[in-house]
């Protein structure tokens, strides 16, 4: 198992596919890498795609809460770039892990070549009023909303949530898709609550005109974490930025609609000045 130790952790990776260095940023907190695979696997014929689980999540080490900070994520991502001995890369982050990427992007501008942001925007307020509608304008359960508003005083309840709750992310209610996104999840509710309260004072938007990096924005019109107008925000400040919406996808285009996904991100890639050799679709 593939392992970078740091001085107070270690962070578990894996590599897959072949051309730009790409550095996979997951969302949650509190899941890991493996709800991206298999379906990002398929850019493997553009993207050296470097997964990894940020610290206190999956396969990584579980150091002290207190040192999961935005800061810290983007030294453990700037240490596994050292240890891989890559000059630079491309970062792909969905989710929360577009806030990294997006933090990463500031702080080291001179390694990143191209960032892909899928499902993620410029500040996280996970229960506000306005994201309670979106659920409800879903179809919320009763049972879904008991699974919402938690206890979430352990890993198992975390992980009931995503089954109970998880088809609310999604466009359209796919069980075997759902279990498949899933299953090889470790789940950790200490890191995922660490994580949200981090990002409850997180906003990003007054500096995203500072990154320079070309973006490609990724959304699905039926997301209930970044509707279409909080991506569109990320797209109106990135100064070079692409933005693509998914009609049929929620918080999953990846997934959903994964070919359509597919023909986007790699039409995108062969712009990139960094790929050497851009491949027909």
């Amino acid at each position: 198992m593939p392992t970078l130790t740091l001085p107070d952790t270690h962070l578990f990776y894996t590599e897959h596919g072949q051309g730009l260095p790409c550095l996979v940023m997951h969302g949650g907190l509190g899941l890991d890498h493996t709800y991206l695979k298999p379906w990002l696997d398929a850019l493997g014929d553009r993207l050296h795609l470097i997964y990894y689980d940020h610290r206190g999540n999956g396969r990584s080490g579980r150091p002290p809460l207190t040192t999961l900070t935005f800061e810290q994520f983007c030294d453990d991502a700037e240490a596994l770039r050292k240890h891989l001995d890559i000059a630079e890369f491309a970062i792909l982050g969905h989710s929360y892990g577009g806030f990294i990427a997006m933090e990463y992007a500031l702080r080291y501008p001179e390694r990143v070549t191209d960032l892909i942001l899928m499902n993620t925007g410029a500040s996280l307020k996970f229960g506000s009023p306005e994201m309670v509608a979106r659920f409800e304008h879903k179809g919320m359960t009763p049972e879904m909303w008991i699974a919402f508003n938690g206890p979430f005083d352990n890993d198992v309840a975390l992980e009931c949530y995503f089954n109970i709750v998880g088809p609310i992310y999604w466009h359209t209610h796919n069980p075997d898709l759902i279990q498949r996104q899933t299953r090889d999840v470790i789940f950790d509710v200490a890191t995922c609550m660490h994580s949200l309260a981090l990002a409850a004072e997180w906003n990003i938007t007054p500096r995203l005109q500072q990154i320079r990096a070309r973006a490609l924005i990724i959304g699905g019109d039926d997301d209930v974490i970044y509707p279409v107008c909080e991506t569109q925000v990320l797209h109106d400040n990135l100064p070079d930025s692409e933005l693509m919406i998914f009609e049929n996808s929620g918080h999953y285009p990846y997934a959903e609609e994964h070919n359509a996904f597919l023909t986007c991100v790699k039409s995108w890639l062969n712009k990139s000045r960094f790929l050497a050799t851009p491949l027909s679709n």
